[in-house]
């Protein structure tokens, strides 16, 4: 329940900056929308995908800040002379970074959606069943995109917070230690992962057709009735999407191994 109780200190304490971010984001959403035929037939789209990119550099940064003004104004000593863990201030942080960045992430995502098939419909130069058939199709890659999406904004925060942890153990060079420390992880769960998955079973190897996929079937056949010939799984002949499950188990336990290590370095090893 510690967890819990920290999670709720954090999102009081960010919920004003939360929700500005929320209304400009909606904000600039909105405007885009108006901007759709009148810019550039393709701009309002790559403004939202480049709004993406900037959510993803400002989680990367954000991850190694998430303890900095907390252990700045020595409050995480406090907290560890009550009754509370190194993992429930770890876990309350990252809960607290997934809800913030997550939430930006996904909603960005649904609407870079929503503007590309705006835009696709705009010069009202396809049939209904191609935009239907389209739409799907889009959809559909968001879906898919979403748990990966997800997985990866978790396991930079992990690393990141893990990363900082490590710098406050040393007095010295703590910006390259920090740095070392989020790399070297990464390239050894990356590495282990890869052989793991050279000689993990078949059945731990799920792969689908990238054009179903994405249904590209049905837009293959809308647009042929619309009197055109298009044969796009012919052309993605051979194109899959797939996991392989001990990768991901690899990653996954990689990543828990770094979070109990960092609880344990904020309860035993942490300097000012």
């Amino acid at each position: 329940m510690n967890i819990a109780r920290l999670y709720k200190k954090e999102f009081m304490k960010g919920r004003r900056s939360f929700a500005a971010v929320i209304v400009i984001t909606l904000g600039i959403m909105f405007f885009l929308f108006t901007r759709i035929g009148r810019w550039d037939e393709g701009m309002p789209t790559l403004t939202a995908i480049m709004m993406i990119f900037g959510f993803c550099t400002a989680a990367f940064i954000k991850s190694f800040d998430y303890l900095k003004e907390e252990w700045r104004h020595n409050n995480q000593y406090l907290m560890l002379s009550l009754p509370i863990k190194g993992y429930d201030i770890i876990g309350a942080k990252l809960a607290y970074f997934m809800t913030e960045f997550s939430s930006h992430i996904l909603l960005l995502g649904a609407y870079t959606v929503m503007m590309m098939l705006a835009e696709l419909r705009s010069p009202n130069t396809i049939s209904n069943k191609v935009f239907r058939a389209l739409s799907l199709s889009a959809w559909r890659a968001y879906g898919l995109c979403i748990l990966p999406a997800l997985y990866i904004l978790l396991g930079a925060s992990v690393v990141g917070l893990f990363a900082y942890t490590v710098t406050l153990t040393v007095k010295k060079f703590g910006f390259w230690v920090g740095t070392a420390s989020y790399i070297f992880p990464i390239w050894l769960l990356s590495n282990f992962s890869s052989r793991i998955m050279k000689i993990s079973p078949d059945w731990m190897h799920i792969e689908i057709p990238l054009s179903k996929a994405l249904a590209l079937s049905n837009i293959e056949n809308a647009f042929n009735k619309s009197g055109g010939v298009i044969n796009i799984s012919g052309m993605l002949n051979g194109a899959y999407i797939g996991i392989d499950l001990a990768s991901v188990a690899v990653w996954t336990v990689g990543l828990a191994g770094l979070f109990l290590l960092a609880s344990w370095l904020i309860e035993n090893k942490v300097e000012v």
